[in-house]
């Protein structure tokens, strides 16, 4: 809720966030998406219809800076019939679809600002498909091609013979 515009970098497609706005204490920027560029701009265009001089993203009609958005994010949540979601939860539900979608654990570690990636290895077990994938990649880069080696076993210890 602290995002000055000052920090949005709309071009570059970047949020940049000083030590002072992360938990784990370290500068870093967040790279953006289409759908958060376009709520950046319709808060640009209610910041020029209402308080031009705001430096915050998230500000009142008055320009100053939005405190909280629990009230409004339960509201949101009773009327589509969500019970028990909390406003952290979407970046617990960000995590996930990530690593679903099958972004590498440091690249999702490095966009949620995790200190380690311990605390984004929680997420691993919801694409058990990508080391699946992961060892399926073997299967080209070996010398030898499947019949050499078969043939090479075959050889060594019988014709698949289960007595040999």
């Amino acid at each position: 809720m602290g995002l000055e515009w000052r920090r949005v970098d709309l071009q570059q497609g970047l949020l940049y966030l000083e030590a002072s706005h992360t938990k784990a204490g370290r500068r870093r920027y967040v790279p953006i998406n289409h759908a958060a560029r376009m709520a950046l701009l319709n808060r640009m265009r209610f910041r020029a219809q209402f308080c031009p001089a705001s430096s915050w993203v998230f500000a009142a009609k008055n320009g100053a800076r939005i405190q909280s958005v629990k009230t409004s994010f339960a509201s949101a949540c009773k009327a589509v019939g969500i019970e028990n979601f909390h406003i952290h939860d979407l970046r617990h539900t960000c995590a996930a679809w990530l690593v679903s979608m099958g972004v590498p654990l440091p690249e999702v570690r490095d966009l949620l600002g995790h200190a380690s990636i311990t605390m984004t290895e929680r997420y691993a077990h919801l694409a058990p498909e990508n080391v699946r994938a992961a060892v399926q990649r073997l299967d080209g880069q070996s010398e030898y091609k499947e019949s050499s080696v078969i043939q090479g076993v075959e050889s060594r210890f019988g014709h698949g013979d289960p007595k040999s």
